[in-house]
């Protein structure tokens, strides 16, 4: 890794990137420079000390966080394998080449990466193996499973009430029915 990676960091941020061992937990305001510090810690993990990037767990609160996270992870790792491999930084590179480094840090990095909410990260884990099990009646899963929200359910059960029963959702109140249920 170039002696000059963290040189964009400020002392706080690095103290974070360079920590090694066990687990570490950011809290600092917005605009901080939280994911900043974060991108970088996983960066380091994977580059200096050589950490399988499917040994990395990253949570944030919601979806755009963890797009945000693994769209800066990769433009990183794209940055680094072009001043390893081309002697240039990305942006001096065709756009063929961009998107080629890019493709690569996909495949071999940002891919294994377990960065998400909560709720993906436990939806990725149930989908890994979930097809191995089967409930003590012989029920079987299969992957494509959905989860679904509060929302969701209420939707589900105003659509069976309303659709397929053909009942009078006003006389078969679809909340008090799920609430049965």
């Amino acid at each position: 890794m170039p002696a000059d990676f963290l040189s964009h960091l400020n002392l706080s941020q690095r103290r974070a990137v360079e920590h090694y061992c066990g687990p570490l937990l950011v809290v600092a305001g917005a605009g901080s420079g939280k994911t900043r510090a974060l991108t970088y810690r996983i960066a380091n993990l994977v580059l200096t000390h050589r950490v399988d990037p499917e040994n990395i767990l990253a949570v944030t609160f919601t979806n755009k966080a963890a797009k945000e996270m693994k769209e800066r992870i990769e433009k990183l790792f794209a940055e680094q394998e072009a001043a390893a491999k081309h002697g240039k930084k990305l942006e001096a590179l065709s756009a063929s080449e961009q998107t080629k480094l890019r493709s690569q840090v996909y495949k071999t990095i940002t891919k294994e990466l377990w960065i998400g909410t909560f709720h993906a990260l436990c939806s990725r884990i149930l989908r890994f193996d979930i097809e191995k099990y089967e409930s003590p009646q012989g029920a079987k899963w299969t992957k494509s499973f959905s989860i679904f929200d509060e929302s969701d359910a209420q939707s589900l059960v105003k659509d069976i009430v309303v659709n397929q029963l053909n009942l009078d959702d006003k006389k078969f109140d679809p909340r008090s029915m799920r609430y049965a249920i």
